[in-house]
């Protein structure tokens, strides 16, 4: 009887023993990527793989923001955040607030962009997580948006290049970027049940196009589905989007995921091609729904495997497979609080400077009248916009701080030096859009008032988006856009205003003179219209009530147009156009050439500081297409560069244009179409400053795959 119990104890055992000295090829960082995934993914059960994508569905905030998870193979969850503007925290730990990525958009600085996002991805990884939920991608279709501030403006490609950076930083931490929301979810107030109806050259062209430069360009890891719909289908269960497009098209091997409120139904959301439902959504693939959708034969195990395959993927490349502990970063150290400082100063856009005002000399000005609502606050945009930092430095403490007892800060206008109006925008943010353009509480006449007493009004816009400015921008000698500038608001405002730093900035988006300039605003899209009755809008907070609602269509009849392509197109003078902005020097740009030698575009032009301080000057390259057979804009921005030259310093500047820079997106062949004729070259220093010009010619159409 032993030996019987003998043998049957050694042939358990030895197939177990075999098992467990099996190398995990899954743990060695020295393997190929694709072989580690393939190892993990061959040791998982159907009912493991399931859990992989989704995330814990519970009541508990922070919980909320992990998913995933192998307990039996030690493999821990994935922990996101919401990270635009700044690490979002739900406790008292303090993060880096920085400026806004609208901000961050007007610096027209690659290098500022990765950095951003490499600064992010280090206070992430301190908080022992792995996604970063951002870069927001979404295009300024109209100026009331309720979360322009977080997203890179009106523009596609400056979007896309800059959006692109930010992912690369963040990335090379280790940390995957997370770009949102996939596509076209401009409209904040009812987002869950309106549809963004837009034909494909737009969304190719306009919408989608940032997107597409983060996937080829910046490589992004992760990307989060929008909770609006696209022609009448959530993004989440929206398979041409996803799995025709995003995973087909542009070549996308990274994670397809769930805003919080975004899915809905099992079925169509896990067919479309949506990897992980995350947050209030998580039961659509938790629940075992998606385990019993699989094991019915609904889902194929190949679709699965599919999903399973890019999460993997997403856990070795932030490191949760690797066996030495993940490097932990840094949180709000003093070199993150000195870049926000520089970064918001880089921001700010001078938009009108007569009589030279700024910078401010304090020989010969004594006292200066600081008032405004936006003096003694700090605004930041609402929802995950929003960021736990250590310290807000409001206008009045920042120049309080940099002025010491050099200048006195009085009590009223009349007799100052010099008066400094602060603004403060609207509240808004996620699910809050704006109704107007219009600054509150009256405070465009209350400045347009003390220009009668005093000619020295020095206003400072703390907004995350155009404002109108009709009211007092003839009577001021000074604008400063000072966005939303993060943290060290007061300080970077100071920086500037005392000329300690330079305005760096130029407009990301267009400032029209009046609501009805914009398309949205002309064509009377704004709100989207109602197709069904309020009373059926209702998105749900738990699995039994939430059900998919088409309750507004908000109809993109102005196609390509947007921002400066509809004034330009329409012929609309802007008060403040695309790109522009001031310094405290002057540059002249010429001496432009085409090199069209090689398969690409390459555009130079000299750059010279004329004036007698050092600056920057952003040099924009715009193409003009020959007549065509579509409506196409008069110019579009296809190339930038940003140049920092002391005075006197001239440099010739060499600028690449990708492929596709004279076409258009030719939705009967789904590719890029430049047709031929002879195309214009643009180079200056705004949409409507356009210094010097070349020319290129075509012989024939020319198609192109890729953007």
């Amino acid at each position: 009887m032993r030996l019987i119990l003998l043998a049957c104890l050694i042939v358990v055992v030895r197939p177990r023993l075999a098992a467990a000295a099996e190398p995990e090829l899954f743990r060695d960082p020295r393997a190929p990527l694709e072989q580690r995934v393939d190892d993990l993914l061959h040791r998982l059960t159907v009912e493991e793989k399931a859990h992989l994508c989704y995330g814990n569905v519970t009541t508990d905030r922070d919980d909320r923001f992990k998913t995933g998870g192998v307990a039996r193979l030690g493999i821990p969850q994935l922990m996101f955040r919401d990270g635009p503007v700044g690490v979002r925290t739900f406790d008292e730990t303090a993060a880096t607030a920085l400026p806004g990525t609208l901000g961050l958009a007007c610096t027209w600085d690659v290098a500022l962009a990765h950095d951003y996002g490499r600064l992010l991805a280090a206070e992430l990884a301190a908080l022992h997580g792995q996604v970063l939920f951002g870069p927001g991608l979404n295009l300024m279709r109209d100026p009331r948006g309720g979360r322009n501030f977080e997203y890179l403006g009106e523009d596609p490609l400056l979007a896309g290049v800059l959006g692109a950076a930010y992912v690369e930083g963040a990335q090379e931490l280790g940390v995957a970027a997370c770009a949102k929301h996939l596509v076209a979810n401009d409209y904040e107030a009812r987002r869950h049940f309106t549809s963004s109806n837009l034909d494909e050259r737009t969304l190719r062209e306009l919408h989608l196009l940032p997107f597409e430069l983060a996937v080829r360009e910046g490589h992004v890891w992760s990307i989060m589905t929008g909770n609006n719909l696209l022609n009448g289908t959530h993004a989440a269960a929206n398979r041409p989007l996803l799995q025709e497009l995003l995973k087909g098209r542009l070549g996308f091997d990274g994670v397809a995921l769930t805003d919080w409120r975004g899915a809905y139904e099992t079925g169509p959301t896990a067919l479309a091609g949506t990897d992980m439902t995350t947050g209030l959504c998580a039961y659509v693939f938790g629940e075992d729904r998606l385990l019993k959708a699989v094991q019915a034969g609904a889902i194929p195990l190949t679709l699965l495997d599919d999903k399973v395959r890019r999460v993997l993927r997403l856990y070795a490349r932030t490191g949760l497979l690797d066996p030495a502990p993940l490097a932990r970063g840094a949180l709000d150290t003093p070199e993150h609080r000195a870049f926000a400082r520089h970064l918001a100063a880089e921001s700010m856009v001078l938009l009108k400077n007569d009589r030279q005002i700024l910078p401010l000399d304090l020989a010969k000005i004594k006292t200066i009248f600081v008032t405004g609502p936006g003096a003694d606050v700090v605004r930041f945009g609402r929802g995950s916009g929003e960021v736990h930092s250590a310290f807000h430095i409001t206008p009045r403490q920042g120049l309080r701080a940099a002025i010491g007892d050099r200048a006195k800060l009085v009590d009223a206008a009349p007799g100052a030096d010099v008066v400094l109006y602060c603004t403060a925008s609207p509240n808004h943010g996620e699910s809050n859009d704006l109704k107007d353009l219009e600054l509150p509480g009256g405070q465009a006449d209350a400045i347009a008032k003390l220009t009668a007493v005093n000619p020295n009004v020095v206003v400072v816009l703390q907004t995350g988006a155009p404002v109108d400015l009709e009211a007092f921008v003839d009577k001021v000698p000074v604008v400063l856009v000072a966005w939303y500038a993060g943290e060290s608001t007061g300080d970077a405002i100071a920086d500037v205003l005392l000329g300690n730093a330079a305005p760096g900035g130029r407009l990301a988006c267009t400032f029209g003179k009046r609501l009805e300039d914009y398309p949205c605003g002309a064509l009377g899209l704004w709100p989207p219209r109602e197709v069904i009755s309020r009373s059926n809008w209702d998105a749900g907070m738990t699995a039994a009530d939430r059900k998919p609602v088409y309750g507004l269509a908000a109809d993109y009849k102005e196609g390509v147009f947007i921002g400066y392509r509809w004034f330009d197109d329409k012929k609309i003078e802007p008060r403040f156009p695309f790109g522009f902005g001031l310094g405290y020097t002057s540059f002249t740009i010429g001496g432009v050439k085409v090199d069209s030698s090689q398969p690409a575009l390459v555009v130079s032009c000299e750059v010279k500081n004329t004036g007698a301080r050092p600056g920057e000057e952003v040099v924009e390259i715009y193409v003009a297409p020959p007549a065509s057979s579509v409506p196409r804009p008069p110019r579009e921005l296809k190339g930038f560069a940003k140049v920092t030259l002391a005075p006197g310093e001239s440099r010739t500047v060499q600028i690449p244009l990708r492929p596709s820079a004279l076409a258009y997106f030719d939705a009967t062949v789904h590719r890029w179409r430049a047709p031929a004729g002879t195309y214009a070259i643009e180079v200056g220093a705004s949409s409507r400053d356009l210094r010097g010009h070349a020319t290129v010619t075509l012989a024939h159409d020319v198609l192109i795959d890729w953007y």
